[in-house]
Protein backbone atom coordinates (compact mmCIF):
# COMPACT_ATOMS: atom_id res chain seq x y z
CA UNK A 1 0.00 0.00 0.00
CA UNK A 2 1.44 3.38 -1.00
CA UNK A 3 1.51 6.32 1.35
CA UNK A 4 1.50 10.03 0.61
CA UNK A 5 5.29 9.98 1.03
CA UNK A 6 5.52 7.43 -1.82
CA UNK A 7 3.47 9.49 -4.28
CA UNK A 8 5.13 11.06 -7.29
CA UNK A 9 4.85 14.74 -8.10
CA UNK A 10 6.52 16.94 -10.66
CA UNK A 11 7.85 20.46 -10.57
CA UNK A 12 8.50 22.69 -13.56
CA UNK A 13 11.37 25.16 -13.71
CA UNK A 14 11.75 27.85 -16.37
CA UNK A 15 14.79 28.76 -18.45
CA UNK A 16 15.54 30.60 -21.68
CA UNK A 17 15.82 27.15 -23.32
CA UNK A 18 12.31 26.13 -22.30
CA UNK A 19 10.84 24.45 -19.24
CA UNK A 20 12.53 21.61 -17.41
CA UNK A 21 10.95 19.10 -15.09
CA UNK A 22 11.83 17.47 -11.77
CA UNK A 23 10.06 14.34 -10.55
CA UNK A 24 9.99 13.62 -6.83
CA UNK A 25 8.91 10.59 -4.82
CA UNK A 26 7.99 12.12 -1.49
CA UNK A 27 11.09 14.06 -0.44
CA UNK A 28 13.50 12.23 -2.77
CA UNK A 29 14.37 13.45 -6.27
CA UNK A 30 13.63 10.62 -8.69
CA UNK A 31 14.42 12.13 -12.10
CA UNK A 32 15.26 15.32 -13.97
CA UNK A 33 14.32 16.30 -17.49
CA UNK A 34 16.32 19.07 -19.19
CA UNK A 35 14.55 22.16 -20.60
CA UNK A 36 12.42 21.31 -23.61
CA UNK A 37 12.81 17.57 -22.95
CA UNK A 38 9.53 17.01 -21.08
CA UNK A 39 8.04 13.76 -22.21
CA UNK A 40 11.46 12.75 -23.60
CA UNK A 41 13.53 12.40 -20.43
CA UNK A 42 16.01 9.82 -21.76
CA UNK A 43 17.64 8.03 -18.84
CA UNK A 44 15.08 9.48 -16.46
CA UNK A 45 12.31 7.54 -18.22
CA UNK A 46 14.17 4.27 -17.66
CA UNK A 47 14.75 5.16 -14.02
CA UNK A 48 11.05 5.78 -13.51
CA UNK A 49 10.17 2.56 -15.32
CA UNK A 50 12.52 0.56 -13.11
CA UNK A 51 11.40 2.23 -9.90
CA UNK A 52 7.72 1.67 -10.63
CA UNK A 53 7.76 -1.93 -11.85
CA UNK A 54 5.94 -3.11 -8.74
CA UNK A 55 3.13 -0.63 -9.32
CA UNK A 56 3.04 -0.69 -13.12
CA UNK A 57 4.37 1.86 -15.63
CA UNK A 58 4.34 5.56 -14.81
CA UNK A 59 3.16 8.16 -17.31
CA UNK A 60 4.90 11.53 -16.97
CA UNK A 61 1.71 13.37 -17.90
CA UNK A 62 -0.25 11.65 -15.11
CA UNK A 63 2.12 12.74 -12.36
CA UNK A 64 0.57 15.57 -10.39
CA UNK A 65 2.18 18.94 -11.07
CA UNK A 66 2.74 21.04 -7.97
CA UNK A 67 4.55 24.23 -6.99
CA UNK A 68 7.84 23.90 -5.08
CA UNK A 69 6.97 23.46 -1.41
CA UNK A 70 9.86 22.03 0.57
CA UNK A 71 13.18 23.79 1.05
CA UNK A 72 14.95 21.12 -1.05
CA UNK A 73 12.49 21.61 -3.91
CA UNK A 74 12.79 25.40 -3.82
CA UNK A 75 16.58 25.22 -3.57
CA UNK A 76 16.91 22.88 -6.55
CA UNK A 77 14.54 24.91 -8.74
CA UNK A 78 16.55 28.05 -7.89
CA UNK A 79 19.87 26.30 -8.61
CA UNK A 80 18.68 25.01 -11.99
CA UNK A 81 17.25 28.35 -13.06
CA UNK A 82 20.51 30.04 -12.00
CA UNK A 83 22.61 27.46 -13.84
CA UNK A 84 20.71 27.88 -17.10
CA UNK A 85 21.02 31.66 -16.84
CA UNK A 86 24.80 31.15 -16.98
CA UNK A 87 25.69 31.33 -13.29
CA UNK A 88 28.11 28.98 -11.59
CA UNK A 89 26.27 26.79 -9.06
CA UNK A 90 27.10 23.79 -6.88
CA UNK A 91 24.89 20.74 -7.40
CA UNK A 92 26.67 18.64 -4.81
CA UNK A 93 24.89 15.27 -4.77
CA UNK A 94 25.84 14.97 -1.10
CA UNK A 95 23.47 17.78 -0.12
CA UNK A 96 20.58 16.90 -2.45
CA UNK A 97 18.07 14.11 -1.73
CA UNK A 98 18.75 11.94 -4.80
CA UNK A 99 17.11 8.53 -5.12
CA UNK A 100 19.55 5.77 -6.10
CA UNK A 101 22.62 7.99 -6.48
CA UNK A 102 25.73 5.93 -5.80
CA UNK A 103 23.99 2.76 -4.65
CA UNK A 104 27.10 0.58 -5.10
CA UNK A 105 30.71 1.29 -4.04
CA UNK A 106 31.70 1.63 -7.72
CA UNK A 107 28.90 4.09 -8.47
CA UNK A 108 29.58 6.08 -5.31
CA UNK A 109 33.29 6.27 -6.16
CA UNK A 110 32.64 7.44 -9.71
CA UNK A 111 30.10 10.06 -8.61
CA UNK A 112 32.46 11.35 -5.93
CA UNK A 113 35.27 11.66 -8.50
CA UNK A 114 32.90 13.34 -10.96
CA UNK A 115 31.80 15.87 -8.32
CA UNK A 116 35.47 16.97 -8.10
CA UNK A 117 35.55 17.97 -11.80
CA UNK A 118 35.22 21.77 -11.72
CA UNK A 119 32.60 23.81 -13.53
CA UNK A 120 33.86 24.54 -17.05
CA UNK A 121 36.30 21.62 -17.21
CA UNK A 122 36.08 18.10 -18.64
CA UNK A 123 37.51 14.68 -17.86
CA UNK A 124 37.74 11.58 -20.05
CA UNK A 125 35.87 8.37 -19.30
CA UNK A 126 39.22 6.66 -18.63
CA UNK A 127 40.38 9.59 -16.48
CA UNK A 128 37.20 9.42 -14.41
CA UNK A 129 37.56 5.66 -13.97
CA UNK A 130 41.13 6.13 -12.76
CA UNK A 131 40.18 9.01 -10.44
CA UNK A 132 37.50 6.77 -8.90
CA UNK A 133 40.03 3.98 -8.29
CA UNK A 134 38.83 1.71 -11.12
CA UNK A 135 41.36 2.43 -13.91
CA UNK A 136 40.17 -0.36 -16.24
CA UNK A 137 36.45 0.34 -15.85
CA UNK A 138 36.06 3.17 -18.37
CA UNK A 139 33.28 1.33 -20.23
CA UNK A 140 31.38 0.82 -16.99
CA UNK A 141 31.85 4.54 -16.30
CA UNK A 142 30.34 5.27 -19.72
CA UNK A 143 27.35 3.05 -18.93
CA UNK A 144 26.86 4.77 -15.58
CA UNK A 145 26.96 8.21 -17.23
CA UNK A 146 24.47 7.07 -19.90
CA UNK A 147 22.01 5.97 -17.21
CA UNK A 148 22.27 9.19 -15.20
CA UNK A 149 18.72 10.27 -14.28
CA UNK A 150 19.97 13.64 -13.02
CA UNK A 151 21.61 15.48 -15.96
CA UNK A 152 23.38 18.69 -14.91
CA UNK A 153 22.77 17.89 -11.22
CA UNK A 154 25.22 15.02 -11.66
CA UNK A 155 27.52 16.57 -14.25
CA UNK A 156 27.93 13.68 -16.71
CA UNK A 157 28.14 16.26 -19.54
CA UNK A 158 31.70 17.00 -18.35
CA UNK A 159 32.84 13.49 -19.30
CA UNK A 160 34.23 13.22 -22.84
CA UNK A 161 36.03 10.66 -24.96
CA UNK A 162 39.78 10.18 -24.85
CA UNK A 163 40.13 11.47 -28.43
CA UNK A 164 38.63 14.81 -27.37
CA UNK A 165 35.23 14.25 -28.99
CA UNK A 166 32.05 14.80 -27.02
CA UNK A 167 30.84 11.25 -26.71
CA UNK A 168 27.17 10.39 -26.34
CA UNK A 169 24.63 12.13 -24.14
CA UNK A 170 21.16 10.87 -23.21
CA UNK A 171 19.52 14.23 -24.01
CA UNK A 172 21.43 14.52 -27.31
CA UNK A 173 24.86 15.75 -28.35
CA UNK A 174 23.48 19.25 -28.92
CA UNK A 175 22.65 19.48 -25.23
CA UNK A 176 26.06 18.23 -24.17
CA UNK A 177 27.69 20.90 -26.29
CA UNK A 178 25.31 23.57 -24.95
CA UNK A 179 26.00 22.66 -21.31
CA UNK A 180 29.76 22.83 -21.82
CA UNK A 181 29.29 26.12 -23.66
CA UNK A 182 27.19 27.49 -20.77
CA UNK A 183 30.07 26.66 -18.44
CA UNK A 184 32.58 28.45 -20.69
CA UNK A 185 34.38 25.24 -21.56
CA UNK A 186 36.30 25.61 -24.83
CA UNK A 187 35.25 22.83 -27.14
CA UNK A 188 35.31 22.12 -30.89
CA UNK A 189 32.04 23.18 -32.52
CA UNK A 190 31.31 19.69 -33.82
CA UNK A 191 27.78 19.44 -32.49
CA UNK A 192 24.85 21.69 -33.23
CA UNK A 193 24.12 23.71 -30.10
CA UNK A 194 20.52 24.07 -29.01
CA UNK A 195 19.27 27.54 -29.79
CA UNK A 196 17.71 29.76 -27.16
CA UNK A 197 13.95 30.18 -27.46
Amino acid sequence: MSTSSDKLHRLIYKTRFGNGMLVWRGKMLLAHSLPGQQGRPGAARQTMKNSSQANGPVSWSRIQRVEPATSDEKKLVHLLESYFSGKRVDFSPHILPLERAGSTPFQAGVLTALAAVPHGETITYAGLAAAAGYPRAYRAVGNLMAANPYPVIISCHRVVRGDGSLGNYSAGDGWKHRLLELEGCPFPAQANPIESR
